[in-house]
């Protein structure tokens, strides 16, 4: 009799671990369905489906900035167990501090003169940025894409200010850490809209006088990275197709899995600058300006994006019209 009771008990144990792992199962399939958009090709489906983080959104960016702000190197103390490694990685992005990242606090008059609006939570004009913000993250995490690129088809559309409003909105979501560099090599505008003092840039780094670490830049908020450029180069097209710029690009996009790379590109219509770059990115957005970009400026740089995934394009200029 004792012998049935214990094969009868193990018998149970064993129907209720199987039952445990189906249910584990069932929630990492229904998770990653999830993810996946309704009408996206199947190849983007799979893609989207493969690029769902098994961690906490950010946890390794804000791992690793605890670590240099301990000045170890090394790994973090975990002596209460996976419970204070859990602990960690929920509000880790949330309280990220730069140790080694040059922090610059910028000047609210400054901005506003730019129109960078979205620095600011509580104004009520980023609304639309937040909108945008929120359309391109969707996009972007059902596809699994990472870098994104914002242009134009000529100059004066504001693609940087939308750029900077854009990153600023998203550097607000707490599980979200972007990058902002600015590409457009020949006319470099990300650090004069900032106020940024002049210091090691981009092209520093490209030159070989300074090392990549001394050209990022927090603008005294968390979550956000800027890597600016002081100074204009003329053969943009070709360092723009380097070597080393490519393996920087790779290394900024890959180092930290919660991290977005936002490229401020120059105008599409006026150099071959951005098709030079563009295949590095995953995605595009367009800005074109209401009441100055023609028809055929928009055909135009289209066309010139027909090989690239154009995630959408903002009208930037534009009145607000109230409906009666």
């Amino acid at each position: 009799m004792e012998r049935i009771k214990e094969a009868v008990m193990r018998a149970r144990a064993q129907r209720g671990e199987n039952a445990d792992k189906d249910g584990r199962d069932d929630k990492v399939e229904q998770a990653a369905g999830q993810a996946v958009a309704v009408g996206q090709p199947a190849q983007k489906q799979e893609e989207a489906a493969s690029a769902v983080p098994a961690t906490n959104t950010g946890a390794q960016e804000a791992q690793e900035t605890q670590e240099s702000q301990a000045g170890q190197g090394g790994q973090l103390q975990t002596s209460a167990g996976a419970g204070a490694v859990a602990a960690v990685t929920d509000t880790a992005v949330a309280s990220i501090k730069y140790k080694q990242t040059r922090v610059v606090h910028l000047d609210s008059s400054q901005l506003e003169r730019n129109r960078i609006i979205s620095f600011s939570k509580s104004d009520v004009r980023t609304v639309a940025f937040d909108r945008l913000r929120t359309q391109v993250l969707r996009t972007m995490r059902d596809y699994g894409w990472r870098t994104l690129a914002i242009t134009s088809p000529t100059a004066g559309c504001g693609k940087t200010t939308v750029a900077l409003n854009l990153a600023f909105s998203i550097a607000h979501q707490t599980e979200q850490t972007v990058l902002l560099a600015d590409f457009d090599l020949r006319d470099p505008q990300v650090a004069e809209y900032l106020g940024l003092p002049e210091s090691a840039s981009l092209v520093d780094y490209l030159n070989g006088d300074v090392p990549i670490s001394e050209v990022f830049v927090n603008p005294g908020i968390p979550r956000l990275t800027l890597l600016p450029n002081h100074k204009a180069v003329l053969n943009a097209a070709e360092t723009l197709m380097t070597r080393k710029l490519q393996n920087m690009v790779s290394d900024i996009r890959d180092r930290y899995e919660s991290r977005m790379v936002i490229f401020d590109l120059p105008p599409l219509l006026t150099t071959d600058d951005a098709l030079a770059f563009l295949p590095q990115v995953d995605c595009v957005l367009l800005v074109v300006a209401s009441g100055q970009s023609t028809k055929s400026e928009v055909r135009g740089a289209m066309n010139l994006l027909q090989d690239t995934e154009v995630l959408g394009s903002v009208l930037n200029k534009a009145d607000e019209v109230s409906s009666a």
